[in-house]
């Protein structure tokens, strides 16, 4: 039959396949942000704390 889709060996085969890509897809993302965790950090602390302090003096030099 053409229009069968394969027995269970076709199916199990399938998965196991899609199971190793998507093991290899999350190893690889956790290779890139451990490399680049680091640096990461110290451009959102460089960001955040003026970025946090101007909001603050802002918000209280701000007298309506």
């Amino acid at each position: 039959m053409s229009g069968d889709p394969g027995g269970i060996s076709n199916r199990f085969m399938s998965l196991c396949i899609g199971l190793l890509l998507a093991a290899m897809a999350l190893y690889g993302a956790v290779a890139i942000i451990k490399s680049i965790w680091v640096p990461l950090c110290i451009v959102v602390a460089v960001i955040a704390v003026p970025s946090g302090l101007a909001w603050y003096f802002i918000a209280r030099n701000r007298r309506w």
